[in-house]
């Protein structure tokens, strides 16, 4: 009987192969994540209109204690305009600032019409200013609507110092309030004076910030436009 000739592949040859095969692969895994560079560029993070919110990282005080709370853990990325999700409401505030503390009632009065369909969320600051000082004592009595301070004009309280904070418009808050007295946040989204306020879709992306209306869209209009009409 003949003899079969056995064919051998030499082991240098066989590595070659391999190391061949390895450069294809990851040519065409390069050429894929460059595909969706070009066609999904990272999101422009920022503060103004169209540009993904920055996150943040906080205490905030729910009415009952205070627990860490994260921006980004509100978003969802899976969101598409037309369809439903809540927006996200954020407001930057001091307790001493007395057009914040007039702005109690209208936030009352938003989140009982929007709070179905919009997140809200309170930045607490406190700023440079005279008679501006605040805890986090404050900070609550400030959204629960509770006795802290009196009336007396004598630098304890809401208000700048001048009332109790259970005197404050509008009935007791029922979202959180985020401590942010040392002003991360407030640098963030580049607000310099209170009240201030920034609409965010469902997403993380702004869709309206006060500073960038001109005085031409206030809140009120912005919820109808962006959440009413969405």
């Amino acid at each position: 009987m003949a003899r079969r000739r056995v064919t051998t592949i030499q082991k240098g040859k066989d590595e070659d192969v391999r190391m061949m095969a390895a450069l294809a692969a990851v040519g065409v895994m390069s050429i894929v994540l460059f595909s969706v560079f070009i066609i999904s560029p990272p999101a422009t993070v920022g503060p103004n209109e169209g540009e993904l919110a920055p996150d943040f990282v906080a205490s905030a005080y729910n009415g009952g204690e205070w627990d860490e709370f994260r921006l980004t853990d509100q978003f969802d990325r899976d969101w598409t305009a037309g369809e439903d999700g809540k927006f996200i409401l954020i407001q930057f505030m001091d307790s001493d600032c007395p057009y914040c503390w007039r702005d109690g009632e209208t936030m009352s009065e938003l989140h009982s019409q929007w709070g179905g369909k919009v997140t809200f969320i309170s930045i607490a600051v406190e700023l440079g200013i005279q008679g501006h000082g605040s805890d986090r004592d404050e900070i609550e009595a400030f959204r629960d609507k509770t006795n802290y301070g009196t009336d007396s004009n004598d630098g304890n309280g809401c208000n700048s110092g001048g009332s109790n904070c259970v005197e404050r418009p509008g009935s007791a808050h029922a979202w959180n309030y985020v401590d942010d007295y040392n002003l991360n946040i407030l640098r963030d989204y580049g607000v310099s004076g209170t009240p201030f306020m920034v609409l965010l879709q469902p997403d993380g992306y702004v869709a309206w910030n006060q500073g960038q209306s001109g005085g031409l869209m206030n809140i009120e209009q912005a919820l109808q436009t962006y959440v009413e009409g969405n």
